[in-house]
């Protein structure tokens, strides 16, 4: 039993042995550590392609991250060429993530930013809220040249963005912040007071950043449009140079104390315009009311403007004979104005006022003025005057071969009309007032209806006897010059 032991002990012991298992432990931590930046063997990952435009930096085994959270690694980087969903050469990662996450929502997006300001860049992740069906193991989300299709989201961090000082840049750069230096120099008060402002500053810049990193917002898109607007402004440079430099000729003109007086003065004038304007409401009002209100004659202003020109035509000749008129007028005119300036004429005009005369000729010509007012409207519709003379002329010289007579003598009926009655005669047609105007015609249109009728008659036409001058009488005023 002692020598069995002993064997054992002195295989233990032995250098080979040991040097066998110091090599094969060795070994299996150098296969170990080669194979761990892959992720552990045996262990099951979930493995996702992406495509971004532009994999500067990121390296193979760069992490991949949610919400700052490590959740698997970039296994491999490889260039593709253009597509036509994106036609540009652009790269392809393939992620390995943890098991857990599988699947991915479809509508996964995805961005590069920087670790940390020493460098090193990391792929963060941005699931997608959809649910239902994501993207499989060995899947791929795609990048493309139209901001709503691509999963990938633009961002631009420091090194991309100092990546614009080139050499051109640099030393104007560095020549400004040796300035700067200058310019702060002594001014440690005004600086702590404006980092202040700037620490408060930053809670609301962080809200107004928020707003434009938002993909809804598509401020990228804006960025993209004022690209392109500038591109196409550089094919009229030079254009645009002559506008601006116009435009400096034109400022320098305007440079002048009346526009800064006239400036000064429009805040004055638009109070006075809103006043005006305010007080003008009522009355603007009252006017679309109007408006509304004609809009219904606008129809008769076609016949209207025809009936005008027709009037207008028709008077024209009649303007003929006015100079003629007016000269006779003047020479009577002059009369009575050396009428006016006698002293005798005065002296008559004195004595006249003092009797009945003056006022005699007053009361005729008010008289005279109130028939003619009355008479107007039925000689220019009926023709009242001119057929009452042609009528009573007639009436004058018709007749049979007894001699002529009056036709304009009542016919006497018995008792009934001719006597006096306690009550009109039954048949009696009398019209003290017949309306005569553009409406009716009533006085020799009456139709005897065999009962009684006092008063107006209702319906009755409008319709008169045309009449004609006598003849010779229209030729006879041609060769005046009268008529046309």
């Amino acid at each position: 039993m002692r020598a069995t032991r002993n064997t054992a002990w002195a295989l233990w012991t032995s250098p080979v042995l040991i040097g066998t298992v110091t090599v094969a432990v060795l070994g299996l931590a150098v296969y170990l550590s080669y194979i761990a930046e892959n992720g552990l063997p045996f262990l099951r990952t979930y493995q996702v392609n992406v495509q971004v435009a532009n994999a500067d930096e990121l390296n193979k085994n760069a992490d991949v991250r949610i919400g700052g959270a490590r959740v698997g690694q970039i296994l491999t980087v490889s260039p593709e060429p253009p597509t036509a969903a994106y036609p540009h050469p652009y790269a392809q990662l393939r992620l390995q993530l943890q098991s857990s996450l599988e699947p991915l929502p479809s509508d996964t997006h995805y961005r590069i930013r920087l670790a940390s300001v020493l460098g090193g860049k990391y792929l963060e992740l941005l699931p997608g809220p959809v649910a239902g069906r994501g993207v499989p193991d060995g899947g791929t989300l795609t990048v493309s040249a139209n901001p709503g299709l691509s999963h990938e989201l633009p961002f631009v961090d420091l090194d991309t963005a100092l990546g614009v000082f080139g050499p051109k840049i640099s030393g104007p750069l560095r020549r400004a912040i040796g300035d700067s230096a200058v310019a702060v120099a002594g001014r440690g008060g005004q600086l702590n007071a404006a980092l202040h402002s700037v620490a408060r500053l930053l809670g609301p810049l962080q809200s107004v950043l928020g707003v434009l990193a938002d993909p809804g917002n598509r401020f990228g898109q804006l960025i993209s449009g004022a690209a392109d607007t500038a591109a196409a402004l550089a094919s009229v440079a030079p254009t645009t140079t002559a506008l601006l430099s116009d435009s400096a000729t034109t400022f320098g003109a305007l440079d002048r104390p009346s526009l800064g007086i006239t400036l000064d003065q429009l805040p004055g004038t638009e109070s006075l315009g809103t006043t005006v304007l305010t007080a003008s409401q009522p009355v603007l009002a009252e006017t679309a009311q109007l408006a509304v209100a004609l809009r219904p004659a606008a129809g008769l202003l076609p016949a209207g403007a025809q009936r005008l020109d027709a009037i207008i035509r028709a008077a024209t000749p009649v303007f003929g004979p006015v100079p003629q008129l007016a000269s006779e007028l003047e020479a009577s005119l002059s009369a009575t104005q050396a009428l006016a300036r006698d002293p005798a004429s005065k002296q008559v005009f004195i004595q006249l006022g003092g009797n009945d005369l003056a006022t005699f000729g007053a009361s005729a010509f008010q008289g005279l003025g109130a028939i003619l007012r009355a008479a107007a409207p039925a000689q220019l519709a009926c023709n009242t005057a001119v057929l009452w003379l042609r009528n009573f002329a007639s009436g004058l010289t018709e007749g049979d071969s007894t001699g002529s007579w009056l036709r304009t003598m009542p016919v006497f009926d018995g008792t009934n009309q001719g006597t006096q009655t306690g009550s009109p005669a039954p048949d009696l047609h009398i019209n003290y007032y017949p309306i005569e105007n553009s409406s009716q015609c009533q006085a020799g249109n009456e139709v005897y209806s065999g009962q009684q009728q006092i008063g107006n008659v209702p319906k009755t036409t409008t319709v008169v006897d045309n009449t004609a001058p006598p003849p010779g009488v229209l030729e006879r005023g041609r060769k005046a010059g009268l008529v046309p």
